[in-house]
Formats: C-alpha cells, sequence, structure tokens
C-alpha cells in the first residue's frame, strides 16, 4: 500500500513537472524586443528611428512621424528616403541630429515630414534610412488614416499646421 502511494506521487509529480517545464524552456515572447505602439522602429549604428507612423489624411496628404534618436558622440546628418513603388522616384529628406539628442516630427510641436500618398491605409510603406554610405536600413512604416480617433486628432492637427505654413509662404 505504501509502495503504491509513493508510485502514485511520484508519477503526479512527474507528469506535472513534464506538462509545466514547456513553459520554462519555451520561447517567453514578451522577452522580445518590441515597438509598444503602432510605429515602427529600426536601430543604425548611431541613429534609432522610434515610433514612424505614415498618416495619411481626407485632402490625400501624407505625414511621417516620428523621432530620431542620436547616440553618436558628435552630430550626425541623416537621409531619409521614400520610393513611389508605382513610378520609382525618390523623395530625400535631411535631418541633422546633434549629439546625443532626440529630434521629433509630427508632434511636440514639429511639423511633419509631408511625402507623396501612394499606399493607402492598411498598407506598409517601405522608408530607407541612411546614416552613412555604407550604414543604413529599410523600415516598412504603416500607413493609418483618422479611423482611428487618437490619429483623428494627430491628423487635423496636421493638416491645419500645413495649412497655416502654405498660406504663410
Amino acid at each position: 500500500m505504501l509502495v503504491r502511494r509513493i508510485t502514485i506521487a511520484l508519477a503526479a509529480t512527474a507528469m506535472t513537472l513534464g506538462l509545466s517545464a514547456c513553459s520554462l524552456t519555451g520561447n517567453v515572447s514578451s522577452l522580445d524586443p518590441y515597438s509598444p505602439s503602432d510605429g515602427q522602429q529600426i536601430d543604425l549604428e548611431s541613429v534609432k528611428a522610434r515610433n514612424f507612423i505614415y498618416l495619411v489624411g481626407d485632402s490625400g496628404r501624407g505625414f511621417l512621424i516620428g523621432s530620431l534618436v542620436s547616440t553618436a558622440t558628435s552630430d550626425i546628418r541623416v537621409k531619409l528616403q521614400y520610393v513611389d513603388p508605382a513610378t520609382d522616384e525618390r523623395t530625400d529628406v535631411f535631418f541633422d541630429v546633434p549629439a546625443g539628442s532626440k529630434i521629433d516630427f509630427g508632434y511636440n510641436g514639429n511639423p511633419a515630414v509631408e511625402l507623396p500618398v501612394v499606399e493607402v491605409p492598411g498598407q506598409t510603406a517601405k522608408f530607407f534610412l541612411l546614416e552613412s554610405d555604407s550604414i543604413s536600413g529599410t523600415i516598412q512604416v504603416p500607413v493609418l488614416d483618422g479611423t482611428l480617433s487618437e490619429y483623428q486628432l494627430l491628423l487635423e492637427q496636421l493638416e491645419a499646421q500645413q495649412l497655416e505654413e502654405a498660406e504663410e509662404n
């Protein structure tokens, strides 16, 4: 009787450990680095692109928002390139990022980068980020519109800001 109880206890313990050990050896997704937002990110050698989102307004205008963070010890010039998938036309935008600082575009009072709209909401737009001739990366940026309320207000602000700038010029 004692042997039987010990055998049952050992079997139950072995089964419990065997079934629960799956989570001990498996890949835990929450340990993988990820962007906790709708935007995308990419790390180059000295520049990090954060929370890149391409917003498309009802007016047909497209706005790239995001941040560039420099970990360099000297000022750096970053080239952002958008290639129109239909025509292969390239649009280059340059950013001067001071050493060890962050620049925002599209929020915190800074204008967004206005770009031609080819993609529709739900797609991704391909951007190239070039830190130098030899250091570059590609980022697939989600294309969103004002369907979600958190982007509707931002999109309205960006379109109003662009209209004000156009009227001043």
